[in-house]
């Protein structure tokens, strides 16, 4: 077979029917996962090609794309290409100025982002997503002939400058991308056979679909094959996840991102004991097939589950270590090499090579040799024609320079051995001009110069700035104003002020930055620490957290300061804040959930810290717990008010157990058969319910988080006996911790303790269909249960007041509904009950005869970007709206 002719990318559109009812995408969307198919992927991007022509879209124009990596960006890019348009991808974090001068330089006038991103003066925004399902199953596409664009017609505007400066775009045209994919849709093909009858395969990607590997990977390879994208957050106990829950094959990812993983498998091989015995067996059988490794180290096997076999890295050098670490667990291991400039793939290595560090030999395409210093040469119809408003670097016979150095070996493999050019490339395969960072600092109160460079870490490099300071200056305000003006990416990790009146130069007066890195790196190994953050060191002290902080960031720990902020102020980015979270619980016993966890300060880690220590690292650490009320009920509280900036929130070691057991058939039929035949008649019988609302459920489908206040331990049963027949019997309520502290691991007890709350942990998860909801730590991992059970069509039900409140007085909600409301991205119903505390009072085991009332309100959501206690203080308000008045 041959691959299908692409005489553009419009064919990777009308190919899209071909898979039909399978599933193109899965995306986290707060909480939950969503997905989309084939057929609804290609049935939306005509309808978003539909909206950006009525927009006034016509062939050539460019089109912003930014937002989160979904379906609807897929669908976006799609649209734009279909319409006739060029795609100008944007970093999800882009700033205001930045996106403007982007639009200026490209002559856009149509963005395609979310709501809250606001768009430049004279650009029209049309929001992601809002182009809807599409007109059926065949779509009659645009109103206007579709275009046809030729191989030299513009695709992209690929933007790889910084938030400072002249953006500097890279054209990429629809032949450059055709001609890059064919050789490897060329080789799959020769697979296909084999491949065909396991059906759909899941794929993870870590990679941002503003980027052009990320594109080339996830969307137009991947689609193009058949394959099931699912898009996970850069982190690995969420890569891990995913996994087990999808059963993936495999991952697109970056270095940074695999060695990241390689320690978490690790970490928790060591604490099943089994560490050193993999680590034996990875050596002695080092040079078995993978197909012999897999079985010999099954621990490491089980951690991403069997099915899991391949690993595509690409965006920067993959450490030798990292490599072989996977590779001798019995793992494919592909590493790709390219430039955006080259769109974006130059070499790919084979799967079945168990030689570690090669990227390959070049895609057949193209034409590589190594020029003057070992530099890699590149030319064919897969590079750039140039950038917006200049020509390509190049030699007068067309050979791009790519500023890396390599070397063939004798099978014909390339290898990457370093960089020539100044182009910083991070740990996390971005590329950071140091331009741009240099124009940051620009007006920096008491700065005379600057000189940007990349500083060798063992995964990357870190960008270190060294200052000409005027006496008296505090450089490391200057370098806290600059952070703030950067991207994650581009900010700086440390620096040096340089300690003679200026830096050495050439004839022609520029900076050699040579000398002065060779220079900033013997001061380091003389162990004069470069400053890295804001902060006064007198005052910082050297607690072992700041020592943490100190070594993932390489600066001194006396530099650091109460609220020097991690992002800002340390510069750390995505995945720095992974392995800050990853060494953080190692030491202290505790955990970081993500939230906004950039935002948090020195302060705010040692407060967390001393919280862990001081509760001997217990995951039952933190303020706001009750005491003890009586016998189990479902419907507990979120927790309590986070300890640190907003969603920082302290959770301990372990997992939650969470009953998916209850999701099993024959216990549901068990269970809705109880409800049915018993308890909604012996609910019915004492409380004689009465609903208002009930209309109110027409306005969103489900499934619902509805929020109550909380009377009785007959709340829940209210719940299950009144709602109508389809909905009842798919409701979970959260249920508190507070009662099992021993179960759950939150205080010690002995075995018939445990043995005891077991029981009734069980019975309730039975009954009821309850979850447990932690009220000082582990909230986190309650939520993604939480997510789990909306993912498979269950409502849930919370009551946030966290007690019983016999009224007629409500309590104050807990700040953790918030929490729930933003990331489960649902429908929240507010209800009202009434009557419950005198039909079951506390005290008493049996009910009397009496009325109640449940009241449900109009449905409404909450803005993914809302502050938590915002987004509590409104579902408050809502349910007390509810309260009758007589």
């Amino acid at each position: 077979m041959t691959p299908p002719a692409r005489r553009n990318l419009l064919s990777y559109v009308e190919d899209l029917p071909r898979f039909g009812p399978r599933e193109a995408f899965l995306w986290k969307d707060g909480a939950r996962w969503r997905s989309r198919t084939y057929d609804e992927l290609h049935r939306r991007a005509l309808a978003c090609s539909e909206a950006l022509v009525a927009a006034g879209l016509t062939p050539g124009d460019p089109v912003l794309l930014q937002g989160p990596d979904s379906a609807d960006w897929v669908e976006a890019l799609f649209g734009t290409l279909r319409a006739g348009g060029v795609a100008v991808p944007l970093d999800p974090e882009s700033p205001d100025d930045l996106r403007a001068r982007i639009a200026e330089r490209a002559g856009a006038r149509l963005l395609v982002s979310p709501a809250h991103v606001a768009p430049p003066p004279g650009v029209a925004r049309i929001a992601t997503g809002s182009w809807g399902a599409g007109g059926g199953a065949a779509p009659s596409g645009p109103s206007r002939p579709a275009p046809d664009p030729g191989p030299d017609d513009r695709a992209f505007v690929m933007f790889t400058s910084g938030t400072t400066g002249d953006p500097r775009g890279v054209i990429l045209t629809h032949g450059n991308l055709a001609s890059d994919f064919a050789p490897i849709e060329r080789a799959y093909l020769k697979w296909a056979p084999l491949i065909r009858p396991i059906g759909a395969l899941r794929l993870l990607s870590t990679l941002p679909l503003s980027h052009m590997f990320g594109q080339a990977m996830n969307v137009f390879l991947g689609l193009g094959m058949g394959l099931t994208v699912v898009l996970v957050p850069p982190r690995p106990l969420e890569v891990i996840e995913a996994s087990r829950r999808f059963r993936t094959w495999g991952l697109f990812t970056v270095p940074r991102l695999l060695d990241l993983l390689g320690a978490e498998v690790r970490r928790a091989l060591a604490a099943s004991g089994r560490l050193d015995r993999c680590l034996a067996r990875q050596r002695r059988f080092a040079s078995w097939p993978f197909y012999l490794q897999a079985p010999l180290l099954w621990p490491i096997q089980r951690v991403l589950g069997w099915r899991f076999r391949l690993i595509v890295s690409g965006g920067a050098r993959l450490p030798e270590d990292v490599d072989l670490f996977w590779r001798r667990s019995g793992y494919l291991v592909v590493q790709g090499y390219g430039l955006t400039e080259t769109a974006p793939i130059i070499s790919v290595s084979s799967p079945f090579d168990r030689n570690a560090g090669s990227v390959g030999r070049p895609l057949a395409v193209q034409e590589v040799k190594l020029g003057p210093g070992g530099e890699i040469l590149v030319r064919g119809p897969n590079v750039t024609p140039g950038y917006l408003g200049a020509d390509r670097e190049a030699d007068g016979e067309g050979w791009l320079k790519t500023g890396d150095v390599g070397e063939f070996d004798a099978r014909g493999h390339l290898s990457i051995r370093g960089r020539l050019k100044e182009v910083i490339v991070t740990s996390e395969g971005e590329n950071v001009h140091p331009g741009d960072v240099e124009s940051a600092f620009a007006g920096a109160p008491g700065v005379r110069g600057v000189a940007v460079l990349g500083l060798p870490l063992p995964r990357g490099e870190r960008v270190h700035a060294a200052l000409l300071m005027d006496r008296g200056a505090d450089p490391t305000q200057a370098i806290a104003r600059a952070n703030e003006r950067l991207l994650p990416k581009q900010r700086v990790r440390g620096h040096t002020v340089w300690p003679e009146d200026d830096f050495p130069r050439t004839a022609t007066g520029k900076i050699r930055k040579g000398v002065v890195r060779d220079r900033v790196l013997a001061l380091e190994r003389d162990g004069a620490a470069p400053a890295g953050a804001p902060g006064s060191g007198a005052a910082a002290g050297s607690s072992a957290v700041r020592r943490l902080l100190a070594s993932l960031a390489r600066v001194g720990p006396d530099t650091l300061r109460d609220d020097t902020r991690l992002v800002e102020g340390l510069g750390f980015a995505s995945l720095d804040l992974v392995e800050l979270a990853a060494a953080f619980e190692e030491e202290f016993g505790a955990r970081l959930p993500e939230g906004r966890r950039g935002e948090a300060t020195v302060g705010d880690l040692e407060r967390l810290a001393a919280l862990a220590t001081s509760a001997g690292g217990g995951p039952g650490a933190g303020a706001g717990a009750r005491p003890s009320e009586g016998p189990p009920a479902p419907g507990g509280p979120p927790a309590a008010a986070p300890v640190a900036p907003d969603d920082l929130v302290l959770e301990g070691r372990g997992s939650l157990p969470v009953p998916r057991w209850t999701r099993l058939w024959p216990v549901r039929l068990a269970r809705r058969a109880i409800e049915e035949c018993l308890m909604v008649h012996f609910v019915r019988l004492y409380a004689r319910p009465r609903v208002e609302g009930l209309e109110h459920l027409r306005a969103a489908a489900p499934p619902y988080l509805f929020v109550a206040n909380h009377r009785s331990y007959m709340d829940t049963g209210l719940f299950k006996a009144i709602l109508p027949r389809g909905l009842r019997g798919r409701i979970a309520p959260g249920m508190t911790t507070r009662y099992h502290r021993v179960f759950y691991g939150e205080a010690d007890g002995g075995p018939a303790r445990r043995a005891k709350e077991w029981f009734q942990v069980r019975l309730v998860e039975f009954f009821f269909n309850a979850w447990p909801l932690p009220e000082t730590a582990g909230l986190r991992a309650g939520l993604a249960y939480a997510g789990e059970l909306m993912d498979a069509g269950f409502s849930i039900l919370i009551f946030p007041e966290g007690r019983h409140v016999p009224g007629p007085d409500m309590e104050a909600f807990r700040k953790g509904i918030g929490i729930f409301a933003r990331e489960l991205r649902a429908p929240i119903v507010p209800a009202f009950l009434e009557g419950t505390a005198q039909v079951l009072p506390d005290g008493r085991y049996w009910p009397r005869f009496g009325r109640t009332r449940l009241i449900l309100g109009p449905p409404f959501t909450i803005d993914p970007g809302a502050d938590a206690s915002d987004a509590t203080r409104r579902i408050e308000a809502a349910v007390r709206g509810l309260r009758p008045h007589s």
